[in-house]
């Protein structure tokens, strides 16, 4: 997205078109790395069954398809949609795009009752995966619907002038006590071992390395950096000046690329993955 921001954003415009060649493109790609996808996707609409997917994973896994994916992230041709493709289902709104395309295409009259079976089914999967690895949250999904209902109704006349709430990315009035998760037991203590560590540790790396740490421990909701960093802030101003969001998006974001050459990603090796792992030992000791 950094060193090739025309081929993302040309790559994200195709995927916000009517048509639906951007999600053939993806198709393709399936299709192309593993050539029984296509037929088990055929059973599935003939058979009506939609709910579970352990089939495709393990298609997936038999063919060592995220191994082929990452071969070809790391050492793309000139016309290889896969970085864009990575970039855009991790950093994009990937997940809304593909609810609401396949809305589209369960209310179209060209599909029949068993391909909007199976576009309602998809969509469920889509949200409880999104949910599963913490990439959405609950409360998301129910602002998303609201937008998508809100845009198949005369809602939308008050929206443009003002009279219901703006939709869309705001800034999050959250403290960082409302950002832990459900599986922390304890939370001001964990407050307490956090504010321990950034007394000291408030660089960019540091607290990228800081927002790794609680979310492998699964204490923290899932965040953007920016309300992390507000809440932070928020929860320490009497004790440190905490520094400003973009570089602590960059650290972050180098920390979750793929080392040059390797299919492990930067926070997963060498003083990094020390450092990540005694943040983790110090917020659970």
């Amino acid at each position: 997205m950094d060193t090739h921001p025309d081929e993302y954003d040309r790559f994200e415009e195709e995927m916000n078109r009517k048509e639906a060649t951007g999600y053939q493109t993806i198709m393709n790609l399936a299709v192309g790395l593993v050539p029984s996808y296509q037929k088990i996707i055929n059973q599935k609409v003939n058979q009506g069954t939609f709910d579970d997917i352990s089939d495709i994973e393990n298609l997936f896994t038999e063919n060592k398809l995220a191994q082929s994916l990452l071969k070809e992230l790391e050492n793309p041709n000139n016309d290889s949609t896969v970085p864009a493709i990575f970039s855009w289902l991790y950093f994009g709104q990937s997940f809304e795009r593909l609810v609401e395309k396949g809305e589209e295409m369960r209310k179209s009259p060209d599909y029949s009752y068993l391909q909007k079976f199976m576009f309602a089914a998809t969509n469920k999967i889509v949200v409880s995966t999104s949910i599963k690895f913490g990439l959405r949250t609950k409360a998301d999904w129910e602002k998303h619907q609201q937008l998508m209902k809100m845009v198949d109704s005369d809602e939308v006349i008050d929206y443009a002038s003002g009279e219901k709430e703006k939709v869309g990315r705001k800034k999050s009035n959250k403290t960082l006590i409302e950002m832990l998760s459900s599986w922390v037991d304890d939370k001001e203590l964990l407050l307490n071992r956090i504010e321990e560590y950034v007394k000291t540790k408030h660089t960019n790396l540091n607290l990228a390395q800081l927002k790794i740490a609680l979310e492998e421990l699964h204490y923290i909701e899932s965040v953007d950096i920016r309300p992390f960093r507000d809440a932070l802030a928020q929860q320490y101003e009497n004790e440190i000046s905490i520094v400003g969001e973009r570089g602590i998006q960059r650290a972050y974001r180098e920390l979750c690329s793929l080392n040059t050459g390797s299919k492990k990603f930067v926070k997963d090796s060498g003083e990094d993955r020390i450092a990540i792992n005694e943040i983790k030992d110090i917020l659970s000791e």
